[in-house]
């Protein structure tokens, strides 16, 4: 009868002196959230692991994996950042855990020892999730699949990762100090699944009311996905405040200076309180008041003005830019400015009007159109190669992975590049591993990619077991992509489809 393993913690290989203890300067964070996301993720194996914690060098984040048979020793800089070891790791010994599914049921009872590694992220920023992503995959997930997603993420070396849910409770309470009663706000804001495109000024008042019921339990759910995120070593990026109101804001709050945005495909866009009225820092500050008591804080913040054809009025849009930051630095300081790369977004005078070290530009078409050169467009601001490879919550499998194999290294190390970052944007989430994998692994690799090799491993990993016609057909799937774009006339970097949104 095959025996299993003897499963030891940390303080059990320290006490018996299989392990060195870590000194003083390595014990800089608490593991134990990541020793409890590693018996979520694999229950049977999970004591089969030891967590050394380590300081964050200059340099940024790394993980080394190292043992014996059944003694998995995993070092790294967050408790993230050891659950990235341990996907490396399981990835190496041929299992997966992606998402969607696994291949822990070909893991052996006894896990095999390691070939001892390093990884070391090769960029600071490693960020998850498209604004829409709650609209089209998650506007009822609960929390036992909130923390799922969390877990993977950090599985595959995410940092960052964007926070929509329960960002309804700031406005809802902000507001009512603002002239309005609660049953108006709750007509005014969206049903769940159509709130991220309320979120980014494009439309109101859509499949609701919502409840106050419903407003309570998706704040407090948004707290506890916070609150993880934090425990791990990892930063929530929440949506920050650049002039949203309800309609007749002005009416109501004598000296605002409001612009109407008029429509987007159809809807209504919600008006715009301009960040340079003397009413926005009121009202901001209101907002972030109580986000941070309903949801916790951060140190990064989305927020994207006059999104897809939003209208600026007579407003400087670089003085707007300078109010919202202002805004901001009041109820955060120091914090972060995230926008999204995408069409005319960010506009070249909010470029020029915020310091540069205080944004983050996520690159939704770094892999969609050959000649650009984001250090000229945004003149040295920081920015994420993005993807978005999924519009419009479509269950279809392709990428351009080609694209990401090559140009991400290219940019990244060229002369005077300010590519700081990955950022993972599928409008929806959840159905192509292989997409999920490789965007992930960009940051962790030093130099390009061989996608012939990194797709043999990923199917001999996503499914436990090594397959010639496994990998023969996921090789068909990567350059099936590439005939389907040549076929129409088109560039691989140019084979998104245009995004559905309504």
């Amino acid at each position: 009868m095959r025996k299993r393993p003897l499963a030891l913690g940390l303080s059990a290989l320290l006490a018996l002196g299989l392990l060195a203890p870590p000194s003083a300067a390595a014990q800089s964070f608490d593991a134990r959230p990541a020793e409890q996301a590693l018996a979520r993720l694999v229950p049977g194996h999970a004591g089969q692991f030891a967590f050394l914690t380590r300081p964050r060098p200059t340099s940024g984040d790394y993980f080394a994996v190292s043992g014996q048979a059944g003694r998995i020793t995993v070092e790294g800089t967050s408790p993230a950042v050891l659950l990235t070891g341990v996907g490396w790791y399981l990835k190496k010994a041929g299992v997966d855990i992606s998402w969607p599914g696994d291949s822990l049921s070909r893991l052996p009872a006894v896990l095999p020892a390691p070939v001892p590694f390093r990884q070391d992220a090769v960029v600071p920023h490693r960020f998850a999730l498209n604004d829409t992503d709650d609209g089209y995959s998650g506007a009822y997930r609960d929390w036992t699949a909130f923390q799922r997603q969390i877990d993977i993420l950090a599985l595959h070396g995410f940092n960052e990762v964007f926070v929509q849910m329960g960002a309804e409770a700031p406005y809802y309470a902000a507001f009512q100090e603002f002239g309005y009663t609660a049953a108006e706000l709750r007509s005014w804001i969206p049903g769940p699944a159509h709130q991220p495109w309320w979120l980014l000024q494009n439309m109101s008042g859509f499949a609701g009311p919502v409840t106050d019921e419903l407003i309570a339990a998706r704040a407090a759910l948004g707290r506890q996905v916070v609150d993880r995120l934090h425990e791990l070593g990892m930063t929530p990026v929440l949506p920050g405040y650049f002039g949203t109101v309800p309609d007749g804001f002005a009416t109501r709050n004598p000296g605002a200076s409001v612009v109407p945005q008029g429509d987007w495909v159809g809807f209504k866009r919600p008006d715009w309180l301009a960040p340079t009225s003397p009413v926005f820092a009121a009202v901001a500050e209101s907002y972030y008041r109580h986000q941070r008591r309903l949801l916790g804080a951060s140190t990064m913040y989305k927020m994207d003005l006059l999104h897809e054809g939003g209208r600026p009025g007579t407003v400087p849009v670089g003085d707007a830019a300078r109010g919202v930051l202002t805004a901001l630095d009041a109820a955060a300081p120091g914090a972060t400015w995230v926008l999204l790369g995408w069409l005319g977004n960010p506009r070249a005078e909010i470029i020029d009007a915020v310091p540069h070290d205080r944004m983050l530009v996520l690159d939704g078409l770094s892999d969609r159109y050959n000649g650009l050169d984001r250090e000229a467009a945004w003149k040295g601001t920081p920015y994420a190669f993005g993807t978005i490879p999924n519009f419009g919550g479509h269950t279809t499998i392709g990428a351009n992975t080609a694209v990401w194999s090559s140009r991400f290294h290219q940019w990244r190390t060229k002369p005077g590049s300010a590519l700081r970052g990955v950022a993972y944007l599928p409008e929806g989430t959840g159905t192509d591993p292989a997409a999920f994998e490789l965007a992930a692994e960009l940051a962790w690799h030093p130099g390009p990619i061989d996608q012939r090799a990194w797709f043999a491993d990923f199917a001999r990993s996503r499914y436990g077991v090594a397959s010639a016609d496994a990998a023969a057909a996921w090789e068909a799937l990567r350059r099936a992509r590439t005939r389907r774009a040549r076929a129409r006339g088109a560039s691989p970097r140019t084979a998104c489809s245009p995004p559905a949104r309504a």
